[in-house]
């Protein structure tokens, strides 16, 4: 399964960029420091993949937590392994010429995972289905619990509304007996555009994150994989708002609107409200409203009750807009 993350030229990116993470992101778990496992990390830059146990041991021994041995394995995989766009290209179009055949894609698809396993193992470069499999590879071999997950992932060009198109590839990961998800093709840099240019930069914001938040940008094909008590449904996540990245951070999750598309009458006053799960108050909440010519930043917002922020936005002109909920300039929800 494939995917990357497309930023939504709505909000002024410079540049397509392609797999997420332009936003850095406090870990989920605070209280461990992962600076020696991130020098471990450093230290077997580049190493061979032909003996993976091997690897997997000399990034873990010597460390005594489990959180820090996966993020020494997580750290080393986002910042060694280059993500292919020319492949990521190729087998989509494949994909699509198959689309009808079931039985030819099949086939296909067998083909292509040697191809993918033998190119990573090789070149040291791959795309979401390989990141997702040395993750899984790595932390088996290193005495962890993980799962490789492939299900639909959503951006601001893919998966709005409709049936779903499965197109993704993750982890879920089991520390000291908490389920957390990860996703290591978004965590390790941005494809550009015009070039198909990938960039390294690893950062915070798929590294270890809470079923619930993790699930507003990915659905599993398999509910169970969602580790949820009350799982919601495909559709719901198709056509829930757009989430970014920073609603991890500073953990706020849609109230109202629940849809992404939004049919507003001339002269209609919306509530776009949103609750913080936790943290500190959030002050710098806005809404930015972009008619594809003229964007204008709304605010303040107006805190309700339990944790629940309220900014409200009367739609003046007609026309199609994109409305964004922001939090410290950053983007957090996206409606239109």
């Amino acid at each position: 399964m494939f995917s990357w993350k497309v930023w939504c030229s709505w909000i002024g990116v410079t540049g397509v960029c392609l797999t997420a993470g332009l936003f850095a992101q406090t870990p989920l778990v605070k209280s461990f420091d992962y600076h020696r496992a991130d020098s471990i990390a450093a230290h077997y830059q580049y190493h061979s993949l032909q003996d993976t146990r091997g690897l997997a041991l000399k990034l873990t021994t010597p460390l005594s937590t489990e959180h820090e041995k996966y993020r020494a394995l997580f750290r080393w995989v986002c910042t060694n392994i280059r993500n292919d766009y020319g492949l990521y290209i190729k087998v989509k179009q494949i994909r699509k010429r198959y689309l009808t055949d079931s039985l030819s894609l099949a086939v296909w698809n067998q083909k292509l995972s040697q191809q993918i396993f033998r190119q990573l193992r090789e070149k040291h470069s791959t795309i979401c289905t390989g990141y997702a499999y040395l993750i899984r590879v790595l932390t088996q071999h290193a005495g962890l619990s993980c799962k490789m997950i492939d299900g639909y992932a959503r951006t601001s060009q893919t998966n709005i509304n409709g049936n779903g198109i499965p197109n993704h590839s993750w982890n879920a990961v089991r520390l000291d007996s908490v389920w957390y998800m990860s996703d290591a093709t978004w965590a390790s840099g941005q494809v550009h555009e015009p070039g198909g240019i990938f960039v390294a930069n690893f950062n915070e914001s798929y590294f270890l994150i809470s079923p619930t938040a993790f699930a507003r940008s990915h659905y599993p094909l398999k509910s169970s994989f969602l580790f949820l008590n009350n799982k919601h449904t495909l559709s719901d996540f198709l056509n829930a708002p757009l989430a970014y990245s920073a609603s991890y951070d500073y953990a706020i999750s849609p109230v109202t609107p629940s849809e992404f598309f939004l049919t507003v009458n001339k002269g209609e006053a919306v509530n776009f409200i949103v609750r913080q799960e936790r943290g500190n108050a959030l002050h710098k909440l806005a809404l930015q409203v972009n008619d594809f010519e003229v964007a204008s930043l709304v605010e303040p917002c107006v805190e309700l009750n339990h944790g629940n922020y309220n900014l409200t936005h009367t739609f003046t002109s007609r026309g199609i807009m994109a409305v964004h909920v922001l939090c410290d300039g950053r983007p957090v929800y996206s409606y239109r």
